[in-house]
């Protein structure tokens, strides 16, 4: 498994709807003229919880900060939040930085 370094998403050309996601179709207007993009890869948390008990392939990672981060193009998507050593100092409005993007896990940002 080779994570990639770059977040890449779409944009419809119809409804300039934008997601961190590579789709076949908008998911707003349902328009197939989308282009793939890359996306910025600064964001903001914008909420978050501390997941304690994992389940699955999560369970080896717990105790870890799931969160919405929002980028700087206002797609917001649910994340991995990794680097955070200290789980009581996260705030909401904390800057995050894209780090990889994980087949199993999705996007993976870094504290």
């Amino acid at each position: 498994m080779t994570p990639t370094v770059t977040l890449t998403g779409i944009v419809c050309h119809k409804c300039q709807c934008k997601v961190a996601e590579v789709l076949d179709g908008c998911p707003s207007c349902g328009s197939e003229s989308i282009e793939t993009i890359e996306l910025k890869q600064n964001g903001t948390i914008v909420s978050f919880t501390v997941v304690h008990v994992g389940f699955g392939h999560m369970a080896s990672r717990a105790p870890y900060l799931l969160a919405i981060v929002q980028t700087e193009e206002n797609v917001k998507l649910t994340t991995i939040i990794d680097g955070v050593t200290d789980f009581g100092s996260v705030k909401i409005g904390d800057t995050v930085r894209f780090k990889e993007s994980d087949e199993t896990i999705g996007p993976v940002f870094q504290y």
